[in-house]
């Protein structure tokens, strides 16, 4: 199937593995909120509530750390872009913006995306990681950042 032309006109190349990169590629549908030069903007097929976004950059990056600083930024704006556009549209009264970093994180798609989930007085709660114990001394965690 190699060089067949696609709907978008483009060839056809070998299957892209990553999921995030078939739908940019447009190999894969997907429900599309919107789209800039550095990222899109999708809903996702597991919401945690109405209007459950994804923002992922159009260049694949794993990690945060995989990806350029301006990258970063780049994907940051079409955040706050999109989640203007869940506020005004949705009337949500809070939004929680979630990104994960590796399987000790639960990210599951290994390609950088921001989740964006609409909140609503009463909707309950997402998971978070249980509190270290001991708490650890702030203070030790500025010095072991900082040397």
């Amino acid at each position: 199937m190699t060089g067949q032309p696609t709907a978008t006109g483009r060839p056809l190349a070998e299957p892209l593995p990553c999921v995030f990169c078939r739908i940019i590629a447009e190999e894969l549908p997907a429900h599309l909120v919107t789209a800039d030069a550095a990222a899109i903007a999708i809903l996702t097929d597991r919401p945690a509530a109405l209007g459950h976004t994804l923002v992922i950059p159009r260049r694949h990056a794993e990690h945060i750390w995989d990806a350029t600083a301006d990258e970063v930024a780049a994907v940051m704006r079409t955040v706050h872009a999109t989640a203007t556009l869940l506020r005004d549209r949705l009337d949500c009264d809070g939004l929680t913006i979630r990104q994960n970093n590796g399987e000790a994180s639960m990210q599951r798609v290994p390609h950088l995306h921001v989740h964006l989930v609409p909140r609503w007085h009463g909707d309950g709660g997402l998971a978070w990681p249980s509190p270290p114990d001991p708490t650890p001394d702030p203070t030790e965690v500025l010095r072991a950042l900082h040397s």
